[in-house]
């Protein structure tokens, strides 16, 4: 009679067989919920730089390009087109065009 009571519940074998799936599925669920999260913040983020980049190149912009201006220096779009200028001049075919004028 002992033996009936005793297995009336399920075993302490069962009990963490549960525990361990049920924790390994909360964890699955955890990850997957972060990973649609910072996909979704990466894209708008990724959306917001490249628009305000295309936006600076596309804007007609005659500012100059003055590094003692505080304000031009400041500028995301000054900062890209000088990195960008930077870039051209480094190339072997611009060197010698810049070189020439």
């Amino acid at each position: 009679m002992a033996m009936m009571e005793a297995q009336g519940g399920p075993s302490p074998g069962q009990s963490c067989v549960l525990i361990l799936i049920f924790t390994v599925l909360l964890q699955s669920l955890c990850a997957a919920v972060t990973y649609v999260y910072f996909t979704n913040e990466l894209k708008q983020m990724q959306d917001k730089y490249s628009k305000s980049g295309i936006a600076c190149f596309l804007k007609e912009d005659d500012s100059s390009w003055d590094p003692n201006d505080e304000e031009s220096m400041k500028s995301p779009c000054w900062q890209v087109k000088w990195q960008l200028r930077q870039l051209v001049r480094k190339t072997p075919r611009m060197k010698r065009l810049w070189a020439a004028k």
